[in-house]
């Protein structure tokens, strides 16, 4: 059993779900079920829903994501 102190906080568990979430989405434009531009879409919502809450390195690598989206497409 975890004591309350070892429970992640809620931005560690926000940018972790996050980061799930990126993953679950570059996994279906990478298998064929979306678009890039969807993905661009979905990647820019999430970004911008956790912006602020979430830890800087996991905005991080959304933003990164975004970027690359944004400049390469």
């Amino acid at each position: 059993m975890r004591s309350a102190d070892d429970w992640p906080s809620h931005a560690e568990e926000l940018g972790r779900k996050s980061l799930e979430v990126l993953e679950k989405w570059m996994k279906a434009y990478n298998a064929g079920k979306i678009t890039r531009r969807e993905l661009y879409i979905l990647v820019s919502g999430l970004y911008d829903a956790i912006s602020g809450l979430a830890p800087n390195a996991d905005l991080d690598v959304i933003g990164a994501v975004h970027q690359e989206l944004r400049t390469n497409g």
